[in-house]
Formats: structure tokens, C-alpha cells, sequence
């Protein structure tokens, strides 16, 4: 099937991005203070501030979420039923000769866009655990807002792909 093989790279990279998250998270948890600086204004300078343990289950629950959006989402679509999908030309794109493309591409789309927004947190993670390295503690806000720009210009090409795609009818 082609989907499998078009999943089998996304797939790949979620799973390698997992183990990274898992790495990151051994590496610093002995690392890390007791109370660690997890929001930071404008600035870079931290203004909220958690427990280590609940610090670790924010990095759990954000590879959740993001295996959730790319993964689950997309096949839980095959499941529902044409009148509560929300899509373009939805009578053409969800009709039964097409229906399983229609999700193939929604699961592989899907699935590249849980890879960038894994990536991206995890390297959120990655500055908050060094900013709580120094002293004072302090972002690395140039790295950040380079980070959010071109997770935001996949998000932006992602999303227009999406459309793209879907409002178009082959003929």
C-alpha cells in the first residue's frame, strides 16, 4: 500500500524525535534545579516558574499532543461520517472511489506536520532547560523567535498545501 510507505518517513523521524525527547529529558533531569524558570517574557527573562517533576510532565504531554494531532486525528477521520467532515468539495473528495486516498494524504500530511510541531517544542524544551543553566536565567531569545518563524512558515506552507490540494477537482 502506498500510504504505508509514504507514513514510513514521518513515521521514522516522529519516532527518532521521541527518543531524542526521551534523551533530553535524562540528560537534564539531574541537571535541573528543584523549581525551574518554564515561562519567559519578551525579553528572555523568566516571569513563571514550576517544579521539576511537573516540568517533565509538560515534555510528556507535549509529545502526546503532538502524536495526537499527527497520528490519531487523522485516523480517527476514517471513522467518522461524511456529514461531519468539514472539507472542500467533500462530496467529491470523501466519494467511495476516493474516499481511502483522501485519507491516505490527510494521515501523511498529518503526520509530517506532528514531526514539526514535535521538533519545534522540543526544542522550545531545549532552550528553556539551557536557560536554567545560567545564571541569571535567561532564553535564548534569537534562537527562539528563528524557531517559531520557521515552524510558522511550515505551518503557513502546510496549511496552504492543504487547501491547495482540496480545492482542486481533477477532471
Amino acid at each position: 500500500m502506498e500510504t504505508k510507505s509514504s507514513l514510513r518517513l514521518p513515521g521514522s523521524i516522529f519516532i527518532v524525535l521521541v527518543l531524542y525527547g526521551v534523551v533530553q529529558a535524562r540528560f537534564y533531569s539531574s541537571r535541573m534545579p528543584w523549581v525551574i524558570a518554564s515561562h519567559f517574557g519578551a525579553g528572555g527573562t523568566p516571569n513563571g516558574w514550576q517544579t521539576q517533576s511537573a516540568f517533565f510532565v509538560i515534555e510528556i504531554f507535549v509529545v502526546a499532543i503532538a502524536a495526537l494531532l499527527g497520528f490519531v486525528v487523522p485516523k480517527t477521520l476514517s471513522a467518522l461520517p461524511v456529514s461531519m467532515i468539514n472539507l472542500p468539495n467533500k462530496q467529491y473528495w470523501l466519494s467511495p472511489e476516493r474516499r481511502g486516498s483522501t485519507l491516505d494524504y490527510f494521515r501523511v500530511h498529518f503526520a509530517w506536520c506532528g514531526c514539526a510541531l514535535l521538533a519545534f517544542l522540543l526544542f522550545v524544551m531545549e532552550l528553556a532547560f539551557r536557560a536554567n543553566l545560567t545564571t541569571p536565567h535567561q532564553l535564548n531569545n534569537p534562537a527562539f523567535i528563528a524557531a517559531m518563524v520557521v515552524f510558522l512558515a511550515f505551518m503557513v506552507f502546510w496549511t496552504v498545501r492543504l487547501i491547495r490540494h482540496f480545492t482542486s477537482i481533477a477532471t
